[in-house]
This record gives structure tokens, sequence and C-alpha cells, in this order.
């Protein structure tokens, strides 16, 4: 089912500005690691907040990571507060230039998506196709019409929500979009879902415990099988 004429979406992801992105400083982050007795081992959920280190130059309004992480500048968050957006919570973020400069970075938060798209409806592409017994893990296929992958049935209502299995790619209603690009906060930009590409051979998105509190992945994970 696609998104109905009184409700619009929009996926929010990084500039093309690459040179910007933010790295992780690997010793400071610490990783889940998970082995399977039947597939091997496997990444899990990171356990610590994040860490980076910022390129040179002015830093954006939004800030993104290799990985794909959405960083916002304290003031971005405070804006999305006096909004009332709904639909995310934040972690903070220990940032430092890699080039030593006599100013300190700005305060940064990770953005932690925990609004709910639901599943990702067989219509647009995206089916499980592999289901271990032994630890859970599943995969799926790619979406080959990615125009259906919000069905506002399932949809919670949250300003800021993502659809499984794509946790990494972050949706947003028209009133964030309409406002963030009146606000004209840099290191973002908007792409509506139908004309999202994917080149990708399948989706391993883990547990949804791993993009959100074990709290929230237990609400809407238990009943599907993927907390």
């Amino acid at each position: 089912m696609s998104t109905s004429p009184k409700n619009r979406f929009w996926h929010i992801y990084a500039t093309d500005q690459e040179y910007k992105r933010a790295e992780w400083v690997q010793e400071e982050v610490d990783l889940e690691q998970k082995v399977c007795p039947v597939e091997g081992p496997s990444g899990g959920r990171r356990l610590t907040d994040l860490s980076v280190l910022l390129r040179g130059g002015r830093v954006d309004d939004f800030v993104w990571t290799w990985l794909s992480e959405c960083l916002i500048q304290d003031h971005v968050l405070q804006f999305f507060r006096e909004q009332g957006y709904t639909g995310f919570e934040v972690k903070p973020v220990k940032a430092r230039f890699k080039k030593e400069r006599a100013e300190p970075p700005p305060r940064l938060w990770e953005l932690v998506v925990t609004g709910w798209g639901g599943m990702a409806p067989p219509e647009s592409g995206v089916r499980l196709t592999h289901h271990c017994p032994s630890c859970g893990r599943r995969k799926y296929s790619c979406p080959t019409d990615p125009g259906k992958l919000i069905d506002e049935r399932q949809w919670d209502g949250s300003d800021f929500f993502i659809v499984w299995p794509l946790p990494k790619y972050l949706f947003v209603t028209d009133r964030v979009a309409r406002a963030v690009r009146k606000r004209r906060f840099t290191g973002v930009r908007f792409v509506a879902p139908e004309n999202l590409e994917f080149i990708c051979s399948e989706l391993s998105p883990g547990r949804l415990s791993y993009w959100m509190s074990e709290a929230r992945a237990r609400e809407l994970g238990e009943p599907l099988g993927i907390d």
C-alpha cells in the first residue's frame, strides 16, 4: 500500500559531500560480538556511545558518519523539541576534530529513531529469504518498488520512523521536511521513497535492539520475532 495524498513522507540522508563524513574512533567504540553455532560469528549492537573525528571546515547542522549514523547539533535538537516532533531519542556524542583546532567542536547528538513504520510490505519486493533456527538471524530481499515501502496502516504516526528491515533508512513526515528546509539546516537532503535506489543483494539488519533501546525494541519487535 503506497502513501495516500493526505500524508507525504521523505527519506532523509546525507549530502554528497562525503569529505564531511565523521569517522568512528574505533578504539573508543565497543561492539557486541555474537557467535552462532550454525552460522558462526556476527556483529551485534553497539555497546557504547559514539566517539567520532570531524573533518576540518564548518561543521554542518546535520553530520553523518561513514556508517550512516545521523548526528545533529544542539540547536537542531532544541528546534525539534520546540516543534514537538515525535519518534526519536538522542544519545550524546563525543566529538573532536581530526586536526587540532583552537576552538572545540559543537555539541553533537546521535539521532536514534524510535518511530515505527511497520514491516515493509511484500509489494515493495522485500521478503524474508533466510531465518537461522539457532540464532534467529534473518535476511531479506532488497526493495524493487520502494514507493511501496511505507504502509500507512502500520505507521504509528511518528514524525521520525523506520521501516523494517531498513533501520538505516530514516523517514520523516512532510512537516519535518518543510520545517528543516525553511530553517535551511545544512548537511541534510530529502528524497521521496519512490525515488530511492537500492543496489544490494540482500538485507541483513540484525535485531531491532541493535538500533534502539531494548525496551522499545521489545515493545515493537517481540510480536514479530525481530526484537
